[in-house]
């Protein structure tokens, strides 16, 4: 057995359509699909022997991203749905498990397009229970520190990735509400 002999493997963007249709539909977790287009598109391109300015190739591409692109979007909606349910909810850990999925920049989008969502009248109160969560665990954290300016979460008893999310929150908050 000779593991340096490569595999050759052929594909046209029908097929591609085909097997990524079949995939998202076979799935419940839109994060682990998106990743894996995204994954598929790299691996491609990385190894693929075609010119990459071959039309074949620039088809094989662009089907994947359209498929990519559906994913992003399906998303982003069920991240926006979560977070404003988190935010309504005043549920840190869905709010944590949001931010944690995404990059800060998307969140960022998100958390805009999910108070845009919201009743007008229930932002003061989230963003008021958000405001006070953060600044009463930072103050906890500096206490236990015993430090000034020095943060001890792990002797306050605060999940650092829930401060981390909450911080950024109320840091919205802070610059869009007020």
């Amino acid at each position: 057995m000779n593991s340096d002999l490569p595999l050759s493997i052929q594909i046209n963007p029908k097929q591609l359509n085909s097997f990524c249709n079949k995939i998202i539909s076979r799935s419940r977790n839109t994060a682990n699909i998106h990743e894996a287009l995204i994954v598929l598109e790299a691996f491609i391109s990385s190894h693929s022997k075609d010119s990459h300015g071959s039309d074949n190739y620039k088809d094989i591409q662009s089907a994947l991203k359209v498929h990519s692109e559906k994913t992003r979007v399906q998303l982003m909606s069920e991240k926006t749905k979560q977070l404003e349910k988190g935010l309504i909810l005043n549920n840190i850990s869905i709010l944590s498990d949001v931010y944690n999925s995404l990059s800060r920049n998307g969140f960022y989008q998100i958390l805009t397009h999910a108070t845009n969502q919201i009743d007008p009248s229930k932002i003061p109160a989230i963003a008021e229970w958000v405001i006070a969560w953060a600044d009463s665990s930072k103050r906890k954290a500096e206490k236990a520190s015993g430090y000034p300016d020095a943060l001890d979460f792990k002797k306050a008893n605060i999940n650092i990735q829930y401060y981390q999310t909450m911080t950024d929150i109320a840091y919205f908050f802070n610059n869009t509400y007020k």
